[in-house]
C-alpha cells in the first residue's frame, strides 16, 4: 500500500463553498494559496503562488463553513490528487486537489474585537495541591507493575 499525503498552510482566496452530495453529505470546497519567496537567476526576489483546491467531507465541514472567510489562514492536511486538464484557451493545466482529513484555522478571527477581554485560563494547581492529589489518589497496586 502507498499514498501521497500533503500538508499546507495558506490563505483562502475566496469564501468556501458548502455543497451537499447526492446522498446528503456535506462537502466543503476551499481555494487555498501558498506563497514562496525566492531569488531569481538575476538576483531579484520573486514571489511564487501555488493554488490548491481543498475538499473536505463530513459534519465538521459545516462548522468550518460558518467560520471561514476569504483571507483566513488555514492548515490543511490530506491526500494529494493531481489532475491534468485543458483550459478554455487550449493550454494544458494542472489541478492540485487536497482531499482533506484535517483543516484547522491558524489565525485569529479578523472580525473579533481585539480589545475584548480574552477568557481566563484555569490556574494550575499549586505544588501543595498537586502533592496532596498525588498521594491521596495514587492507587495502592503500583508495586505490582512489571516495570
Amino acid at each position: 500500500m502507498s499514498f501521497a499525503k500533503i500538508s499546507i498552510i495558506g490563505n483562502l482566496g475566496a469564501d468556501p463553498e458548502l455543497k451537499y452530495t447526492a446522498d446528503g453529505k456535506p462537502r466543503l470546497e476551499m481555494r487555498v494559496a501558498t506563497n514562496e519567496r525566492r531569488k531569481s537567476a538575476g538576483g531579484e526576489w520573486e514571489d511564487k503562488t501555488t493554488w490548491y483546491r481543498v475538499i473536505m467531507f463530513g459534519e465538521r465541514s459545516v462548522k468550518l463553513a460558518e467560520w471561514l472567510r476569504k483571507g483566513r489562514k488555514v492548515y490543511a492536511e490530506g491526500r494529494l490528487q493531481v489532475d491534468l486538464y485543458d483550459s478554455k484557451e487550449g493550454e494544458k493545466r494542472v489541478a492540485l486537489d487536497i482531499l482533506a482529513s484535517e483543516v484547522v484555522i491558524v489565525d485569529r478571527n479578523p472580525d473579533a474585537d481585539p480589545s475584548a477581554p480574552r477568557p481566563a485560563r484555569a490556574a494550575a494547581p499549586s505544588a501543595e495541591a498537586r502533592s496532596e492529589q498525588g498521594t491521596a489518589s495514587a492507587p495502592s497496586d503500583l508495586d505490582d507493575l512489571p516495570f
